[in-house]
């Protein structure tokens, strides 16, 4: 047990395991750092999240540097030894030599065996890196996937976690550069490469998805919409702003504020207490025509149509026209809020 723990001790203390595990570390770091910097949406990460999502990665790629600082440590040691019991046996050769014959199949049977377990270990080592290089893109996926969780990311702000992709970078060049250095020394090290330069871009790829807009816009921005919707909003939330081509409703507008982080007990109640606002269930057939495809009855969600040109609400137009809508939505279970605004020609 002592001599396990001397050995994990002499590895952790290593200058290849620090090097391997502190520069990814410190980078990574610092791009998560520099990510919120440059995050000008207004559901930036906090401090706390930011800390928490570092470290389950430094941890992560802590094991993984113990493990391929471990392979390397046998690999060298294994070659120590081999050089060792080489240079003990050509000394006992001389030895024997001066006074009797020796059968040098022997001495060249040991050398042998020496050889081919520092073989074996290098072969075993570049299997389980190549395996790590494939594993690295599902593994960043996955913990894309828990970081968005954890943040309750919406729409497409999933992206905005992709930087992930890159803290996993490091494996696929060692798998390159280990790749090239074994195959010069007569390894088979090609899938190394090939793995490591096609898994590596793909990081890398993923990785820039970060950088591509959202529809995230500040919540200051729900100002222009509160007279209409008309109801007690909280003082926070996740606002989206996009717009889009909807056949018969022209110069149409999404908008979708996501509440589940917030208190949202006032905004309930005033809706409930609002005339503007029907449950909707209960909302009258004429007024579906506004309604957009998306919208679904439920027990636990209200509809309110305002129809600006008309000053209105959930009534039909008296004359045909062009009429601006704001068709809204309020989805208690999802703590979703959503505003449809187009123009919709009633004939």
């Amino acid at each position: 047990m002592n001599q396990r723990n001397e050995k994990e001790y002499e590895i952790l203390k290593s200058k290849f395991f620090l090097r391997l595990f502190g520069i990814p570390s410190i980078v990574l770091v610092f791009l998560s750092f520099l990510s919120m910097i440059l995050d000008e949406g207004g559901d930036s990460l906090t401090l706390g999240d930011i800390f928490s999502i570092d470290i389950l990665l430094v941890l992560l790629w802590f094991g993984i540097s113990f493990l391929i600082t471990l392979g390397v440590h046998e690999i060298n040691r294994n070659r120590a030894q081999s050089i060792k019991k080489e240079s003990s046996s050509r000394k006992k050769t001389n030895s024997i030599d001066s006074r009797i014959g020796v059968d040098k199949k022997e001495l060249e049977t040991a050398t042998n065996l020496s050889a081919n377990l520092h073989s074996k270990v290098i072969k075993t080592g570049m299997l389980l890196l190549f395996v790590l290089t494939i594993v690295s893109l599902w593994g960043a996926l996955i913990i894309v996937f828990m970081v968005n969780e954890m943040n309750h990311r919406h729409g497409f702000d999933f992206v905005k976690d992709m930087w992930i992709f890159w803290c996993l970078l490091p494996i696929p060049i060692l798998s390159i550069l280990l790749g090239f250095k074994y195959k010069k020394a007569g390894f088979k090290c090609t899938k190394n490469i090939v793995a490591g330069f096609i898994i590596g871009f793909l990081l890398l790829i993923y990785g820039s998805f970060c950088r591509f807009p959202t529809y995230s816009e500040d919540y200051s921005k729900l100002d222009a919409y509160r007279d209409m919707i008309d109801v007690e909003l909280p003082e926070h939330g996740e606002l989206h702003i996009q717009d889009w081509n909807n056949g018969d409703k022209l110069e149409y507008t999404v908008v979708s504020v996501y509440y589940d982080k917030q208190d949202v007990r006032n905004l309930v109640n005033s809706i409930e207490n609002s005339d503007n606002w029907i449950l909707s269930t209960e909302i009258k057939s004429l007024l579906t025509i506004f309604l957009p495809s998306s919208f679904r009855s439920n027990s636990d969600t209200y509809f309110s149509i305002y129809n600006q040109s008309t000053n209105q609400y959930n009534t039909i137009p008296e004359a045909s026209g062009d009429y601006e809508i704001y068709a809204m939505k309020y989805d208690q279970s999802e703590k979703l809020l959503e505003i449809h605004k187009f123009v919709y020609s009633y004939r």
